[in-house]
């Protein structure tokens, strides 16, 4: 799912070439541009004259000023390291990558929102041959085990995060009787039932072509289960019946907003900004909406829900990778690149420019300390869950999540899930 900043202007989530996050239109893209060289020999401690690329989405309108302050940084230690820098808006970044890949042009670095594709054709540097040990100790664990392939090897270093919680409306909470958020389903469905039953929705459900995948893997890890099973994607199991049973009862109950299998994440937001809503599971970006648009609604957020009452939350992450370019100078340069964009002197200054939440443990615990309103967001970062974006087949099984999931607003649910696991497996 892509993180870049459209996603956070306060709207919903969308497709990622891979799980995204959607919105208004990111900036344009930026010309390539380079930072300096020099043929002069190598004094010590500096590296031969050589080439590294970076191929990067635009996250923000800074996004190109924001990495330019890197490189200059950089050549200030490698003069003689030539940085060619290429962004592109996120709309055509895929394709961009795909031709950069059919034409054998490799960038040394990639910023982007997946890596399965490139790690299964070996393409690209195991992590931590680019990075050094202290940099991958910086970043926050739970969220380093988002680049783990499907192998066991790290392929990709997380560079911004985000983390969807439950949002709950507190006056509405306060009128139906409700005393705290919910934290089992059982809580979650009387709280949702009582809503409802003072004229608003309780909880928002979106299972719509957009959303559905989000929303689907929510309930499947709240029964305890996960789409990994047996080194292989698997949807008909009786973790994801259990979960798709409990997602129906809210939806037979009437205790979710009309027409939830066809909705989306923005359409839900919109019922709660309005006060229509009693809860849904948002990121900072739509809160951030709701606190500036919306000032009378007042609420608070709290951990997903799940069978047993064990917290979860959601995460996503965007990615750096390392291409593979068979050329020692210039591995070499990548990595001291990458040590330097991760320290705290770069990192803040260039994540602060996505809007997005920071990866690396100081930043975290910085942000925490400043930004009050989304503390709970950087909180979750410790244990937020993924969809295994790194296993070639979630492409497929994403797709068929999003098609049919929405589909037990009328039919069973062992139905479903079985037309789920037949979509995956047609996919081979």
């Amino acid at each position: 799912m892509s993180l870049s900043r459209r996603a956070f202007v306060g709207l919903a989530a969308a497709s990622v070439a891979g799980a995204g996050l959607a919105a208004c239109s990111s900036p344009a893209a930026a010309p390539a541009t380079t930072g300096t060289s020099s043929s002069a020999a190598a004094p010590a401690g500096q590296l031969p004259a050589t080439t590294i690329k970076i191929l990067a989405p635009s996250y923000a309108d800074s996004s190109k000023a924001d990495w330019d302050k890197i490189i200059a940084e950089f050549n200030k230690k490698q003069p003689n390291v030539k940085v060619e820098l290429q962004i592109e808006a996120w709309e055509t970044f895929s394709e961009k990558v795909q031709q950069r890949i059919q034409a054998k042009d490799y960038p040394d670095i990639l910023n982007d929102n997946a890596f399965a594709a490139q790690a299964s054709a070996g393409l690209l540097y195991p992590i931590d041959e680019v990075m050094s040990a202290a940099t991958l100790a910086s970043i926050e664990p739970a969220l380093m085990k988002n680049g783990v392939g499907t192998d066991g090897k790290t392929w990709a270093a997380p560079d911004i995060a985000s983390a969807r919680m439950m949002a709950y409306n507190t006056d509405l909470f306060a009128k139906a009787g409700i005393t705290a958020a919910p934290k089992t389903w059982a809580e979650l469905e009387d709280a949702a039932k009582k809503i409802a039953a003072q004229g608003a929705a309780g909880y928002g459900m979106p299972l719509g072509k957009e959303e559905a995948q989000v929303e689907s893997s929510l309930w499947l890890w709240g029964a305890g289960g996960d789409w990994a099973s047996g080194g292989k994607l698997v949807a008909n199991q009786p973790a994801t019946v259990e979960a798709f049973t409990e997602m129906k009862k809210l939806i037979d109950a009437k205790a979710v907003q009309a027409d939830a299998g066809a909705s989306n994440r923005q359409q839900v937001a919109d019922l709660f900004d309005n006060g229509k809503l009693g809860m849904y599971v948002s990121h900072s970006g739509l809160m951030g909406n709701t606190r500036k648009k919306f000032p009378n609604i007042k609420f608070d957020l709290a951990p997903i829900p799940s069978k047993d009452g064990k917290p979860v939350a959601f995460g996503v992450t965007d990615f750096i990778l390392a291409f593979n370019n068979k050329d020692a100078n210039r591995k070499e340069a990548t990595k001291q690149f990458l040590d330097l964009m991760y320290s705290d002197a770069m990192y803040e200054g260039w994540y602060k420019g996505t809007g997005l939440l920071p990866v690396t443990k100081s930043q975290i615990e910085k942000a925490k300390a400043s930004d009050k309103d989304n503390a709970k967001f950087y909180e979750a970062l410790s244990f937020v869950k993924f969809n295994p974006v790194s296993d070639p087949k979630w492409d497929a099984l994403k797709g068929a999540l999003q098609s049919t999931a929405g589909t037990i607003s009328k039919d069973a649910p062992d139905a479903v899930v079985k037309a789920i696991q037949a979509q995956l497996d047609a996919a081979g």
